[in-house]
């Protein structure tokens, strides 16, 4: 507990995606499972998304939520595109997420405004070396290989909407993964 009595808990900040995106993701999700038994993304049942902001811990969850109102209020929704794979190594398979010019401009003025809280933590992978992505499968180890050539025929093209911010709050844990919620979202351009 802190001082004013809130107690901290763990944030991340993700955009989250709509259908038919979030159906998109669901079926490869689903497909990925099913065959190569990669279940730790099913499993997670986190909506479709790009991650802004990863983890953060902090009991001032409110003056977070102050900032993305205001910076809902002043930000018009922008356009991304969503498609072609990619990986993190041979463990993380995802779909690409690419930033038009205004949603990168978007994204630069939310990472500034979050700056503003000296006590936000970056980690190595936030703000300027953020890849936008939506995770389809993770783990995967030996499996990789297979999985790639598996997807190929299934890539799909979607444009989409950097148009809003949502804060997740972790709720749990169950074994080997953590378990999320939504805190609350905020729609940009929201006047």
């Amino acid at each position: 507990m802190t001082a004013g009595g809130a107690e901290e808990a763990k944030y991340v900040m993700p955009c989250l995606l709509k259908s038919p995106v979030s159906d998109h993701q669901r079926e490869l999700v689903e497909a990925i499972a099913e065959r190569f038994g990669l279940t730790l993304t099913q499993r997670q049942a986190i909506p479709a998304h790009f991650t802004l902001k990863y983890h953060f811990t902090t009991a001032e969850i409110g003056q977070v939520e102050a900032l993305l109102e205001r910076f809902g209020r002043t930000h018009p929704r922008t356009p991304v595109t969503i498609g072609g794979f990619g990986h993190f190594l041979e463990e993380v398979v995802f779909v690409e997420v690419e930033l038009s010019p205004a949603a990168k401009r978007t994204f630069e003025a939310l990472v500034s405004t979050l700056r503003s809280l000296p006590w936000m933590s970056w980690d190595q992978f936030d703000a300027e070396n953020l890849h936008p992505h939506m995770t389809i499968a993770e783990r995967c180890g030996v499996d990789f290989p297979d999985v790639w050539e598996f997807l190929k025929p299934l890539e799909r093209r979607f444009s989409a909407w950097f148009d809003n911010i949502t804060i997740l709050t972790k709720v749990g844990e169950r074994g080997d993964m953590d378990l999320w919620a939504v805190h609350r979202s905020f729609e940009l351009g929201a006047d």
